[in-house]
């Protein structure tokens, strides 16, 4: 349980004193790198008469932290553009809209931490949300990657209570959510509503079998090119708000492994980049260059070009 006392100084006005406890803000989001966690520069410091654990402060902050991505920069729902969403009966996406929320999410930002709660279940409209799973020595490797096609956390339906891998932001923009008690209360009223949204679940699941193949058996190159693609169809952007270092700690690899890659695909003239980012300039050849996990996924998702 969270100390209100804690709590209470992370959210309102910091303190400095002498005996003062360096906090990650919830500004001061997790970084892997390497097989360390960075995090920005922002910190606050707390007065404390005695000690506080780490425990306690981790906790108090985590949870000020979604509340405030919650609360911030929320709006009503009129309609959606997430596919989820768009595909249950217009009665059910009705019961639905007065607790969906609409908020931006940022590039990066992380929604959920491994073995998190599932507070709440995103629908993402235009924004890209990775899943990833942390090895044994600090990197990252995507086991899944969701768009407008998916949905985030939907597993509460299913009693899933804690979500299995960290959830970050790879493509900034729009998501509609809702708090996983209020679904779990209208699914109950709709019994409808999980097995509707069931299908969504089997292509995740699909997506999860079909990463873990590609990610074993793949050359870096053909991940590479399947990744891209598949960004650009769930963002619909011709410009890809991406950073050398964040394909490589997507795929699993280290950074000079993608800068040769994308080196060469620029020359072949299937790309090109700068510092805003990626563009795909051939999407045709750069299919030829993918695997065929591209082709697979992308059918029974429905949302290739």
């Amino acid at each position: 349980m969270i100390c209100p006392v804690v709590e209470s100084v992370i959210e309102n006005t910091p303190l400095v004193g002498a005996n003062s406890h360096r906090l990650k803000t919830p500004d001061a989001i997790p970084q892997h790198n390497g097989g360390k966690m960075d995090t920005l520069s922002t910190h606050v410091f707390l007065e404390t008469s005695a000690p506080v654990s780490g425990t306690t402060v981790a906790a108090a902050t985590e949870k000020i932290s979604r509340r405030r991505t919650a609360s911030n920069g929320s709006s009503p729902v009129v309609s959606s553009e997430n596919q989820v969403l768009n595909s249950i009966p217009h009665r059910l996406f009705e019961a639905l809209r007065p607790h969906l929320r609409r908020i931006y999410v940022a590039k990066e930002q992380f929604l959920f931490q491994q073995d998190d709660e599932l507070e709440y279940v995103y629908f993402p409209e235009t924004a890209v949300i990775s899943e990833f799973h942390i090895l044994d020595d600090g990197r990252m490797v995507e086991v899944s990657i969701t768009g407008h096609e998916g949905a985030i956390g939907i597993a509460t339906l299913y009693r899933a209570r804690r979500i299995s891998n960290c959830v970050q932001v790879t493509q900034a923009g729009n998501v509609l959510k809702i708090e996983s008690s209020l679904l779990k209360k209208l699914s109950r009223l709709h019994p409808e509503l999980p097995l509707l949204m069931h299908t969504y679940l089997e292509n995740y699941i699909r997506q999860i079998s079909q990463k873990a193949v590609c990610n074993m058996y793949h050359s870096v190159e053909e991940r590479f090119c399947t990744w891209l693609l598949m960004v650009q169809d769930r963002c619909g952007s011709s410009m890809l708000k991406l950073t050398h270092e964040q394909i490589a700690r997507t795929l699993g690899v280290y950074r000079p492994s993608v800068t040769c890659i994308a080196l060469d695909m620029r020359k072949k003239r299937l790309i090109d980049y700068s510092r805003g980012g990626i563009s795909i300039r051939d999407r045709d050849q750069m299919q030829d260059f993918a695997c065929g996990c591209y082709t697979e996924l992308e059918t029974h998702s429905e949302i290739a070009h």
